[in-house]
């Protein structure tokens, strides 16, 4: 439950975790001249802020230019640590922060279970938001009882749920069946599948546009120190799916991803009638691949390049076919992203850091204190589990003790604490221990939170990165706000983001007043909501 109360031009916000204070945004409850028909939410999976400056100057293909024609240009601002897409996903659609969403990570260890669940997967594998605590934007959509619809596409499925909540119909990509899943499963996606199978992509091949120009951009050559390409495929072009070992998951790391989401959102116009009267729809569309290709090459990279520059001739397209559905004035839009991303280590002088490494390290300290054994359950980033019995073991607090020590002077990490010591109150907390504060739900948090050192990445052993995100830091957390509002005039397109900051958190709130509902944060019963989701 949120409760609020405005004091002159400032907003307290009290959450029922006592975690958060804050100002008033400058987009929240922005008016309206008039009601849109369809309120999008697109999300750019990975798209940090200092990425798109340095590419807006030569995104000039339709997309981008059309969006900052019409809308605003802000910079955005996660406010936790925890800048993944599990917890993005849950913080746009809800506005919630981890510490009451639950949303920890994009998986996490479930200490009753003894073993790690993906944030939206049962305990049978089924995609559920049983997790989230909270109720989201297709919540808030359901809670009007106006007959409003919510849907959202993504390939991956912790896109497509979490921000709609617990309500709505999520549309996601199935690797293992290669074709749209859904909360839903409705009849127009079946046709849908049947007549645009993913398959026929199975032998794509993905080539530059044009070498020349990227060579231009980047002022590199196609391979450049730190690039490891993604799903099977390798460092330099030509990209071919079939000569990948999964080539259904290597559409996750292809603009051919990005297209069959935006053609598929488009079909989910046609087959739920969004936008075509009544009170507003709410579409939200998450573009995956744009995330897979940064994680395998780097936003400096030819690929990163070249996927938004195709990315900026697809936007022209979903863009006129939302016009021709819902005309140019029937919808309303918010342009943002889940995470930022870190520069190449190899560029910004950082490094990588393996996850096997922490667990050494944790592990090798714990024995000091409990003797010899397997005390790590899980050494996933953002924080450490300690397993069963080093919890129940009498001097777990000394071990705790000694791994936090361990791993402060480990190379490559910038801050461990015991989660213990950064539970409740965030608010007057210093900014580094508020982000902390805010990306820690206190019955799911391991026993140990850490953060890598600046311009360092954490990684698996068996998913080496080009570049990744998950800190406090201005690159993971600084993402474009694009905000095109219902009855907007045209202007020369913007070439730079506005002064305005916009907390990430407020954005729900602003497509809830759009679309004429209660905030999620603001639903009565909220917390009834999630008690709910967790029993089923």
């Amino acid at each position: 439950m949120t409760f609020r109360r405005a004091i002159g031009s400032v907003v307290i916000v009290a959450l029922a975790s006592g975690c958060e204070s804050r100002a008033a945004s400058p987009i929240e409850g922005a008016g309206a001249s008039v009601q849109p028909r369809l309120v999008v939410l697109l999300v750019l999976d990975q798209w940090p802020e200092w990425a798109f400056e340095a590419k807006r100057p030569h995104l000039h293909a339709g997309g981008f230019d059309r969006l900052l024609a019409e809308g605003a240009w802000h910079v955005g601002r996660h406010p936790s640590a925890v800048t993944l897409t599990a917890p993005g996903h849950s913080l746009l659609g809800t506005g919630q922060t981890t510490a009451t969403s639950g949303i920890v990570g994009n998986e996490w260890w479930h200490r009753e279970a003894g073993k790690a669940f993906k944030s939206v997967e049962a305990e049978d594998g089924a995609v559920t938001a049983k997790w989230l605590r909270v109720p989201g934007l297709g919540d808030a959509v359901a809670a009007a009882n106006s007959g409003a619809k919510a849907v959202s596409v993504s390939l991956k499925d912790r896109a497509a749920v979490l921000p709609l909540g617990h309500a709505g119909t999520a549309i996601w990509y199935s690797p293992r069946t290669v074709d749209w899943q859904s909360t839903r499963a409705p009849a127009w996606l079946a046709d849908w599948n049947r007549a645009r199978p993913i398959a026929f992509h199975l032998h794509d091949v993905w080539e530059p546009l044009d070498p020349a120009q990227l060579a231009a951009l980047t002022g590199r050559h196609d391979y450049q120190a730190g690039e490891v390409g993604e799903q099977g495929f390798g460092a330099t072009f030509p990209h071919a799916l079939d000569r990948t070992k999964n080539p259904a998951a290597a559409i996750f790391a292809a603009p051919v991803g990005n297209q069959i989401v935006l053609d598929t959102a488009l079909a989910a116009v046609d087959g739920e009638a969004l936008g075509r009267g009544g009170p507003p729809d709410l579409l939200v569309v998450s573009l995956s691949a744009h995330d897979y290709i940064a994680h395998g090459w780097g936003h400096e990279s030819w690929e990163a390049w070249d996927g938004e520059l195709r990315l900026d001739q697809q936007l022209a397209g979903f863009l006129a076919g939302l016009d021709q559905r819902v005309g140019a004035d029937g919808w309303a839009m918010v342009v943002t992203s889940d995470h930022g991303a870190a520069h190449l280590p190899e560029l910004s002088g950082g490094g990588r850091l393996r996850f096997a490494q922490i667990e050494a390290v944790a592990n090798t300290a714990a024995e000091r204190v409990l003797g010899p054994g397997h005390w790590i359950a899980d050494p996933k980033f953002p924080t450490l589990y300690l397993s069963e019995a080093a919890r129940e073991d009498a001097r777990a607090p000394e071990a705790i003790a000694a791994i936090v020590a361990a791993l402060r002077g480990q190379i490559g990490i910038g801050r461990v604490e015991r989660t213990a010591d950064l539970l409740g109150n965030c608010g007057p907390r210093p900014a580094e221990d508020r982000a902390l504060c805010l990306g820690l739900d206190p019955e799911r948090a391991g026993e140990v939170v850490y953060q890598p050192a600046r311009n360092w990445l954490f990684e698996d052993d068996d998913e080496p990165l080009a570049t990744s995100h998950g800190s406090y830091y201005d690159y993971d957390q600084e993402v474009p706000v694009i905000e095109l509002v219902p009855g907007r005039a045209r202007h020369a397109a913007l070439t730079a983001p506005d002064t305005v900051r916009v907390p990430i958190e407020d954005v729900a709130g602003l497509l809830a007043g759009w679309l004429g509902v209660t905030a999620p944060r603001d639903l009565p019963g909220a917390s009834a909501v999630s008690t709910r989701a967790a029993s089923r």
